[in-house]
């Protein structure tokens, strides 16, 4: 499978380290294990990491699990308890049992078991595993509602790594979560459970054409007769209630249920198109990426679904939602180049199929995933954890107000969210006059069946306060700009992990588009600017030893919003040190075997770095291209120079001048990991293979 060189491409050892300053909201790498838990418990995306990174190249490969290491490496993390909980009581050593519990943490998380993660965090932390322990023990008390001990937590993790900002959101949402709390008796919704929950986790409703519900579980069926090694469970299937099978023939669902992942089924206005997510594909294919498809009924039948033809490479699509003429779709992409994480895109409806997607505007996405969209009439309905929120996703609501623009999101609170993840709500029809309404939702809340459950919404009447005098309300907009570097740990080495961000203190910063000005940056807070709908500002950032960076904010699509007069948008500018002269290892530089052609899912990596380069014009970089030491030395040689070749081609043809490139192939003559090769793990060849660029001397 490796070939002479050793190196597909599946496996690099990544630091994403300086390239992620170009966007809007700004992803924060730190502890990206643990978030990446936290973001994907619903099974609609678990593939995106447990097939879609490890299946999702070249070819594909079995190992023997042994050891509780090699599962949670695999992502069987189901597997991986039983081993490490051995290991952990056997070991005498508190530094290697502190570290054992972390993994049993981060394992428990990974199957929706919160109050033992809880724990054996606890346990990591008590036992020197370091400042991943205590956050992913703040994380799990506030999923679990315990705010005034999560508050503590983030305190005192914000103190450990020298940041009073990196945690404030999360301080604040603990605040907010309490009061919503204290006043869900004022709320007008009611939940209770649905009845067709399960022992397995069931979620993702929606509304069959003639009634009844459409829904996705991972109970058993001869479809998903094998187990999901993630959690251990049954892969998911759409399911339909009672009422909406007498409606949908047989023939339909078999042609969507699969051994893979199938969620999210849901139907166009007029009955006659259909839309779902399947993640992982099917075990003879080798795209195991997360796609939306859609099926057409002729009047006779349903034809084969189909991938929507924007769905390609090497990111996940999914959770697609047709408006009500069927006219466009808003579906959630991991695109690389999005806002971060995963992020809310429109698709048009065209003669051809459908038109590229557009992202939606930063006010309702953010830097974190925002997933799981429904529509009910100009109403948006979705899942997000960037938001000011209660613990895992919460569900917010927004108002389309033009083509492009939507009303600032609006938490719908307690009881709709919870500490847990929420998601997934839909709106029943309105009929016979009843102005209430019914619906439902997906939680992973305490209390459930198998998880994932679902939930009926009911809207009850709440007296209303008489309505203050007619008053046109003043509208404002601000942008408040943070101009920040990373903390990481090891201060010297760019390569080192990111314990959080700091303000930096005394760069300059110019702002120009819908208004020109300039300043230096504070210590401890952040500048606050009147900004202008309609226009597109430019904030550049520069500081002595640091990389300077441009961030662009578009205000194109802010639109008045009478329940948010004055509206605050904040955007992240990030600093990072400047390193002369070591290496920097890029993130997701991925070859076909035995090739050195840049593929398309390496493109964000290098596009990032060309824009580093553009906003650093005095910068000169070598590009190194690593391999391990499998394979004929002068053959890894060879092919390695080929590969940091097109990776200087590739910025070249994004405009940066070739006299300020160098192309390195290094082969195997420096290793990363110190091994001896017939002694190296897998993982130590991964961190053999990579590609870097190095700052040169000015």
């Amino acid at each position: 499978m490796e070939g002479a060189d050793g190196n597909i491409g599946s496996f690099f050892f990544v630091t994403l380290g300086m390239l992620t300053t170009e966007s809007i909201s700004i992803t924060d790498q730190k502890s990206i294990i643990f978030r990446v838990m936290v973001r994907f418990k619903t099974l609609a995306f678990l593939t995106i990491l447990g097939l879609g990174l490890l299946l999702g190249q070249s070819c594909t490969y079995t190992i023997k699990v042994r050891d509780g290491d090699t599962a949670f490496d695999r992502k069987q993390y189901a597997k991986a308890i039983p081993y490490f909980t051995k290991d952990y009581q056997r070991e005498k050593s508190r530094v290697k049992k502190g570290r054992i519990a972390l993994k049993l943490a981060e394992s428990y998380q990974r199957i929706n078991e919160p109050e033992r993660a809880l724990s054996w965090y606890k346990i990591g932390w008590d036992n020197q595993a370091g400042i991943q322990a205590l956050e992913g023990y703040a994380y799990t008390l506030k999923m679990l509602e315990r705010y005034p001990d999560a508050t503590d937590a983030f305190v005192q993790l914000g103190e450990e790594i020298g940041s009073t900002y990196e945690y404030r959101n999360e301080i604040e949402s603990c605040r907010l979560a309490e009061t919503w709390l204290k006043d869900s008796t004022k709320s007008p919704y009611v939940l209770s459970p649905a009845s067709m929950n399960s022992r397995y986790g069931d979620y993702a409703p929606s509304l069959a054409p003639r009634g009844g519900i459409l829904y996705s579980s991972e109970r058993p069926s001869p479809q998903s007769a094998d187990l999901y090694a993630w959690t251990g469970k049954p892969y998911a299937d759409i399911l339909v209630t009672e009422d909406a099978g007498q409606a949908l023939p047989e023939s339909l669902i078999d042609k969507i249920n699969t051994k893979a992942h199938e969620a999210n089924l849901i139907f166009s206005g007029d009955g006659r198109s259909l839309f779902f997510t399947r993640c992982g594909g099917l075990p003879e294919t080798e795209d195991q990426y997360c796609r939306i498809l859609q099926s057409r009924f002729d009047g006779a039948e349903w034809s084969d679904p189909q991938v929507l033809p924007f769905c390609t490479g090497t990111i996940n699509f999914g959770h697609a939602v047709p408006n009500i003429d069927g006219s466009r779709i808003l579906f959630a992409s991991d695109d690389p180049l999005g806002f971060g994480g995963f992020d809310l895109y429109e698709s048009q409806r065209t003669a051809d199929g459908w038109s590229e997607p557009a992202i939606l505007p930063p006010n309702v996405n953010t830097d974190r995933d925002d997933l799981f969209p429904n529509l009910d009439g100009d109403t948006l309905y979705f899942a997000s954890e960037g938001h000011l929120g209660m613990g895992g996703l919460d569900i917010y609501r927004s108002v389309r107000q033009g083509p492009r623009a939507w009303t600032t999101p609006v938490n719908m609170k307690v009881p709709i969210n919870s500490g847990a993840d929420d998601f997934g709500l839909i709106w029943m029809p309105v009929s016979g006059g009843n102005a209430l309404r019914q619906g439902y939702l997906s939680s992973s809340r305490p209390g459930g069946l198998g998880g994932d459950d679902i939930y009926k919404v009911s809207e009850r009447i709440v007296p209303l306060p008489p309505p203050p005098m007619a008053q046109e309300p003043s509208y404002t907009w601000k942008l408040r700009v943070h101009i920040l570097t990373r903390i990481r740990q090891d201060p010297t080495d760019p390569n080192s992990p990111v314990l959080g961000r700091r303000y930096l203190e005394g760069a300059k910063v110019k702002v120009t588009g819908g208004l020109d000005t300039a300043y230096l940056s504070p210590r401890d807070e952040s500048a606050l600017l009147d900004i202008l709908p309609g226009k597109n500002y430019l904030i550049q950032a520069s500081s002595p030893d640091y990389l300077s960076t441009a961030v662009n904010f578009s205000a194109r699509d802010l639109v008045p919003d009478p329940g948010q007069p004055e509206q605050v948008f904040e955007i992240e500018v990030i600093l990072d040190k400047r390193y002369i002269d070591q290496e920097i290892v890029l993130e997701n530089i991925y070859y076909d075997f035995d090739r050195w052609e840049i593929r398309e899912d390496a493109q964000p990596a290098l596009t990032r770095l060309a824009r580093l380069l553009t906003a650093n014009p005095e910068l000169s970089i070598e590009l190194g291209s690593h391999t391990d030491c499998r394979g004929n030395t002068l053959y890894n040689q060879d092919l390695s120079q080929k590969r940091a070749q097109s990776a200087v081609e590739f910025l070249i043809q994004n405009g940066i001048d070739a006299r300020r490139l160098r192309a390195r192939g290094y082969g195997e003559s420096r290793p990363a990991a110190d091994c001896t090769c017939a002694r190296c793990t897998e993982q130590e060849h991964q961190q053999n293979r990579r590609t870097t660029f190095r700052i040169l001397q000015e």
